[in-house]
């Protein structure tokens, strides 16, 4: 392998010179979809009886619950969803400086409040005049009532999870809440109240009788009653026989800390020396078994040499035990679980990563984002912490049914979620090396997220001649101290918690969960034997499997990787028109070539109530080639900037490139083939690997064949909602990014890495070598006696 000794390289903008302003287009033609003069008549009609129901139960609310707004819920057709076309429907409903739209349903219809009879006359003054209203008007198929989601279990003993209406207005909700809580004592309802996030408090509710319930279903401001989620791990362990020496801390030394959130961590030898002298437990001794949560610091701390491999290359830092879950066999409500490890977080605010290898068996809706799951978005946004979690096990395979989608929780959007890659094929197994587990849940997530993001070696999985399921473990430790054998993605988790402990302990600065991220997925690659089309591996092993901290950080001569973090602000853009690619990367024919990677890692603005439109903001990025700057007329009134790009080519569009790549093909490039348009709007992270070789002849003769000067552009997008928000509150929208690109020559001719850098100093750009802190060498102790195990080549 080519040595890599170089450190990656930061950079940034040059100021105003690399800032641009949003422009604003055209008015537009009307839409095909405006209905004509007697059909919006008929419609305003349908729509002012619709409106008699709401007008009703706001008459016929209790007086002490008048205060309640009713919702409707409006049904807008498909190809009327843009952000324009949804203030027009705004203005049927939004009074002066008000925004009525409280969120979408799961069927993407806008919920809207409506809060008294004066409100329900404003709709139907405007429904009057529909010419007035003509594209609200015709892009609404429907306005109904809203009718909560009540999904009853069968077993009467389950306790019942109860949401209630987010009215977006804190006093409001707080209102509302009061008075839910006083029906339920009214009713002699046994309850418990918990915060899932700042606008999300869920009631568990227990017993309930009958004569209860139906008081509770006739709550004015009810969102939905469903069974309450339980939770629980297990483990069954196969003895390995391996023997490991011990390692120490270095007296002096700081190490980084990282949460386990499981089932508790045994003092053993191998582990002791590394826990934190803090801990957190929610449990008394006798509800505690830390088989699962021992295995999961054994993976943690002593990865790579329970493998003899070196697959992380790194594992030394502090554990801080967090017993979030009780013993196997004992089931935990998702709200205590929640509260369980909220309270764990919050209570070590100086702990920023954390590890959790558990979380349910539900499937994730392929639309709403889960409560679980916004929960641990809003605590990591709160505390600035990273949690990777694991994607979930099925055991679908044992009778050959397709896999399961990953469960609520895995839908966290923050969250570094990981599936299972085999490490090696036994003889029942299924799977080859570097293939999906077959018991590691695939994605996609809501809105067809990248979920799982990586995967990490977990085991593999298999069906005996008789039938049974038969499991192929990685090696850990078990109470006792002695190496065993699991598998599942709780294991290949901490694999990858601990690459992020590794990289930000090497990195100096502050804990940059962004960085970690980007740094982590820009370098995972398949395994060069998979052969899945490019949709079917982002499905089942994400952006693939990270590189060890190494090879994550350093470069050869050959190759370049530059960073860029930064935020856009809402109404301007990045567009840096002198891009440093290297000018050495030319082919016999005059044109460019090379392997280029481009990964952006969002931090976006989410709103828990807008279901599958849960992201409220984007990022594109473009990157390419053009001819020269054009001087553009800032006269004009939808011209703001005073220079441009004279015929652009984005490089990062799967229509330059032959169909035959698009594809999966045996290549050495196609590990880290990236040819996708449809990453998704609103998608936080994007990733593009492409070999400008690949492009068709007509593309690359236009496209490449020099003289051609490089751009990189950045552009902002936020949601309707996000905007209107912010105007109420007087917020400033922005969203930080961070951006690597990786320049690479795979003929390893040229020294691509010096080219890049006289690039960025001849262009004005501050750039800097990563800043990497100074290692210390470990104590190691054998408490069998023997000496350490040399790690076995990759």
């Amino acid at each position: 392998m080519e040595p890599k000794n170089l450190p990656i390289k930061l950079f940034s903008k040059r100021g105003t010179q690399d800032e641009r302003k949003t422009e604003a287009g055209g008015g537009g033609p009307q839409p095909s979809w405006l209905l004509p003069e007697d059909m919006l008549e008929a419609r305003a009609t349908e729509f002012r009886q619709s409106l008699g129901a709401t007008a009703q139960s706001i008459a016929a609310r209790r007086p002490e619950r008048s205060f309640i707004p009713a919702v409707v819920q409006v049904t807008v057709r498909e190809d009327a969803m843009a952000k324009s076309h949804r203030g027009e429907v705004g203005k049927l409903f939004n009074r002066k400086e008000e925004y009525n739209f409280i969120g979408l349903s799961e069927d993407l219809d806008f919920l809207v409040k409506v809060d008294s009879p004066e409100h329900v006359a404003f709709i139907e003054h405007n429904l009057e005049r529909p010419l007035a209203f003509s594209i609200g008007l015709s892009a609404i198929d429907e306005i109904r009532p809203f009718q909560p989601r009540i999904d009853l279990p069968q077993d009467i003993a389950t306790p019942l999870k109860v949401k209630l209406v987010n009215y977006q207005d804190r006093q409001m909700n707080a209102q509302v809440e009061s008075a839910f809580e006083q029906t339920l004592r009214e009713g002699q309802i046994a309850y418990r109240k918990t915060r899932y996030t700042s606008g999300l408090t869920v009631f568990k509710l227990e017993h309930v009788r009958p004569d209860s319930l139906v008081t509770v279903q006739e709550f004015e401001a009810l969102y939905s009653i469903d069974p309450m989620p339980a939770y629980r791990i297990t483990l069954d362990e196969l003895s390995s026989g391996l023997e490991l020496p011990v390692k120490t801390p270095v007296p002096g030394q700081d190490y980084l800390t990282v949460g386990v959130l499981d089932s508790g961590i045994a003092p053993i030898p191998h582990l002791a020396p590394w826990l934190d002298t803090r801990r957190y437990s929610a449990y008394n001794e006798p509800e505690v078994d830390r088989s699962h949560g021992t295995f999961v610091a054994g993976v943690l701390l002593y990865g790579d040499e329970l493998e003899q491999r070196s697959w992380v290359g790194v594992g030394e830092f502090k554990l801080l035990d967090a017993t979030v879950f009780p013993r196997p066999g004992l089931e935990i409500d998702e709200d205590e679980l929640l509260e369980n490890i909220q309270n764990a977080v919050l209570a070590h605010p100086d702990v920023l990563l954390w590890n959790l290898s558990g979380g349910g068996t539900m499937e994730c809706s392929a639309r709403d984002f889960s409560d679980f799951g916004k929960s641990l978005d809003e605590l990591q946004q709160r505390t600035g912490a990273l949690i990777c979690k694991s994607a979930g096990n099925c055991t679908n395979f044992v009778s050959a049914a397709p896999k399961r989608r990953i469960p609520v929780s895995a839908d966290s959007v923050r969250s570094l979620v990981v599936g299972s890659v085999a490490h090696s094929q036994g003889p029942d197994d299924l799977v080859p090396e570097g293939h999906a587990s077959p018991f590691s849940r695939s994605g996609f997530g809501p809105n067809k997220l990248i979920k799982p993001e990586l995967v990490h070696y977990g085991g593999n999985g298999g069906v005996t001649a008789g039938g049974r399921m038969k499991l192929t473990g990685v090696n850990s430790f078990s109470l006792t101290g002695g190496v065993v054998q699991q598998a599942g993605t709780s294991f290949s988790t901490p694999r990858v918690s601990a690459l992020m402990a590794g990289l930000s302990h090497r990195v100096a600065g502050d804990f940059n969960p962004l960085l970690l991220k980007a740094l982590a997925i820009h370098s995972a690659k398949y395994h060069p034997g998979l052969s899945l089309s490019p949709s079917d591996r982002l499905r089942e092993l994400g952006f693939g499997l990270p590189g060890s901290v190494d090879d994550i950080i350093f470069n050869s001569p050959h190759e370049s990787t530059l960073i860029l973090q930064d935020n856009i602000v809402r109404g301007g853009y990045i567009e840096i028109l002198d891009f440093p690619f290297p000018d050495v990367l030319l082919n016999d024919e005059g044109q460019f070539y090379g392997e280029v990677t481009v990964t952006l890692v969002t931090d976006p603005r989410l709103d828990g109530n807008q279901g599958a439109e849960y992201c409220q903001s984007n990022i594109d990025v473009s990157f390419g080639t053009y001819d020269r700057i054009r001087l553009r007329d800032t006269t004009k009134r939808t011209v703001s900037n005073p220079i441009g790009k004279l015929n652009p080519y984005n490089l990062l569009l799967s229509s330059n490139y032959a169909a035959k790549f698009q594809r999966y093909i045996d290549h050495p490039f196609t590990a880290e083939r990236q040819l996708r348009d449809d990453l998704g709007k609103y998608h936080p992270i994007k990733k593009y690997a492409i070999n400008l070789q690949e492009m068709t002849e007509a593309h690359r003769v236009r496209g490449l064949t020099a003289p051609k000067k490089w751009y990189l552009e950045l552009k902002g997008l936020f949601s309707h909602a996000a905007e209107a928000a912010a105007a109420a509150d007087g917020e400033v929208l922005s969203q930080e990014f961070c951006l690597i690109v990786t320049i690479r020559d795979p003929l390893q001719r040229h020294d691509v890495y010096s080219s890049v850098t006289r690039s960025l100093t001849l262009n004005n750009f501050q750039h800097n070598n990563i800043q990497l802190r100074n290692e210390v060498s470990l104590n190691l102790r054998n408490t069998s006696g023997g000496s350490a195990p040399e790690p076995a080549p990759e």
